[in-house]
């Protein structure tokens, strides 16, 4: 895996990502509008200054033309100044999705073309808090020297 970004001015940023399982169905029919599953999970590590999202992704559309499943996973790392670690949970639910989605989203058009049948371009989102809220209550914790691992509360 390439490192993406390094930390340089920013509290926040993407240092790898992959695909770690992709599957695709599909008929040679006329796509209908795509309709997104979109699973988030996370791991805020204090130790290490990282954290990993990983996303289930399933778009179908509306006339059985593709199914699409993807699991893929990002690597972030993070700095913590002295009394701002609530400043980066917006970087962990919000910001992490939303710098993701670009790759699935190109993965997926590139993968489509090449499979002989049209291609499948989904369209831009924008992330609704409900998706926030969905990472958060599945976001587990590990703090600063301690092996354990805890769910994370708001």
């Amino acid at each position: 895996m390439t490192k993406i970004a390094e930390l340089h001015g920013s509290p926040f940023a993407l240092n790898q990502f992959h695909i770690d399982e992709f599957s695709i169905k599909r008929n040679p029919v006329k796509p209908g509008k795509p309709i997104f599953t979109f699973n988030p999970s996370g791991l805020i590590d204090y130790d290490t200054s990282g954290y990993v999202l990983t996303i289930d992704f399933e778009v179908k559309d509306a006339n059985d033309a593709f199914t699409i499943k993807c699991n893929c996973i990002g690597y972030f790392k993070f700095k913590v100044e002295e009394g701002k670690s609530a400043d980066l949970k917006s970087f962990f639910y919000l910001n992490a999705p939303a710098i993701i989605f670009p790759y699935i989203r190109s993965y997926i058009a590139s993968v489509t073309a090449l499979s002989g049948l049209e291609a499948v371009n989904l369209p831009l989102i924008n992330f609704p808090k409900s998706i926030a809220e969905n990472l958060m209550q599945n976001t587990k914790t590990r703090e600063p020297n301690n092996s354990d691992v805890t769910t994370s509360q708001a």
